[in-house]
């Protein structure tokens, strides 16, 4: 937990949950830095619980997410937008550029994805 406003390393959690699907991100932010997890539970869809490496620019979260996905490991760009309390995911076309799953065209991102919301840690 952050202790005070000079405090630069504190614990960020986000949750969604609609429905029969949630998404988590927990994670520890160090500076510009973000270390921690993501994880998605999406009715009748594989789930995947990954490490998230990324940083802050601005507002944005870019990021790398390390998934294991039916034994198989994916390597996936995740991007996220804050917007005061909550995080809403980037989506746009992908296509895999060295074995990553990456944005295919940064410029037609869009953020209207899940929106997480700011929850306590646990």
């Amino acid at each position: 937990m952050k202790t005070s406003d000079k405090d630069s390393t504190f614990n960020i959690c986000y949750s969604s949950v609609v429905k029969k699907d949630t998404v988590l991100l927990n994670a520890l932010m160090f500076g510009d830095s973000v270390k921690g997890s993501l994880g998605y539970k999406l009715y009748e869809k594989d789930h995947s619980n990954g490490s998230l490496l990324g940083k802050m620019y601005g507002d944005t979260l870019k990021a790398t997410c390390t998934f294991m996905v039916k034994g198989s490991e994916s390597i996936q760009e995740v991007i996220f937008l804050k917007k005061d309390s909550l995080f809403v995911e980037g989506l746009a076309n992908r296509k895999t550029e060295n074995g990553k799953i990456v944005f295919a065209d940064s410029e037609k991102l869009h953020f209207d994805g899940i929106i997480l919301k700011q929850v306590p840690c646990k």
